[in-house]
């Protein structure tokens, strides 16, 4: 198992991308912590893991209150003794034409999918410094190139970009890069475009970041990996 006993924390992980993300790097023998919203469902995901072989502790936490995002990372560091590897990958998206959205809708999107990674980050390279570190933001096909009726998305998405971007080029220690999927056949692509046909399943996009763990060395430094 390539991971064995790499600290992981995957935030959003109570369903969706990931999860699976969740439990693929689980298999490869890393010590996960699943975090997410609602307590139910990182309590499941964690549950699975751990009836399968794995090891899992779940932490419910917010990613847009910095005092969620300060306790998952200590309670992490108190059950593992580090964290190894952090996945941004919690997100929400918006279908509507830019002069419909409202500004809370705008706000919302950006507070979870851009705040968010700001403050896992903000947080966590101090901890990671001592010990060196990977963390991969999530992305998407939408941060490369503007989609009509996905303007907040997008531009929520584009800042994860520049967020990676900017921290890459600040630290020494740590490995920073962004994942950027097409679509992605979930509860919430299937909402937002009923009836049409994603590019990936999330397997696929779970399979792409255990690459990334496993060989962090493949990418470069800040660097945006497209993956369809």
């Amino acid at each position: 198992m390539k991971l064995q006993n790499k600290s992981m924390i995957i935030t959003g992980s109570g369903r969706g991308i990931g999860e699976y993300i969740a439990k693929r790097l689980a298999r490869e023998g890393a010590n996960i912590v699943v975090t997410g919203r609602t307590t139910k469902d990182i309590e499941n995901v964690s549950k699975e893991i751990n009836d399968a072989g794995g090891r899992s502790i779940f932490i419910r936490g917010d990613v847009t209150r910095e005092e969620d995002v300060k306790k998952v990372i200590q309670k992490t560091i108190t059950e593992f003794g580090k964290v190894d590897v952090c996945v941004n990958n919690a997100g929400i998206g918006l279908k509507k034409y830019i002069w419909e959205t409202d500004v809370k809708e705008f706000e919302e999107v950006m507070e979870v999918n851009v705040k968010g990674t700001f403050l896992y980050m903000k947080q966590i390279i101090p901890e990671m410094e001592r010990n060196g570190g990977l963390i991969i933001n999530i992305s998407s096909g939408a941060g490369k190139e503007g989609i009509p009726l996905l303007g907040a998305y997008c531009a929520s998405k584009f800042a994860v970009i520049g967020l990676t971007e900017s921290a890459a080029a600040e630290v020494e220690n740590i490995k920073i890069v962004a994942l950027c999927p097409g679509s992605v056949d979930t509860g919430m692509f299937r909402r937002l475009f009923p009836g049409e046909k994603a590019d990936l399943k999330p397997y696929e996009v779970a399979e792409k970041v255990a690459d990334i763990c496993a060989n962090p060395g493949k990418y470069r430094q800040g660097q945006s990996i497209e993956l369809y």
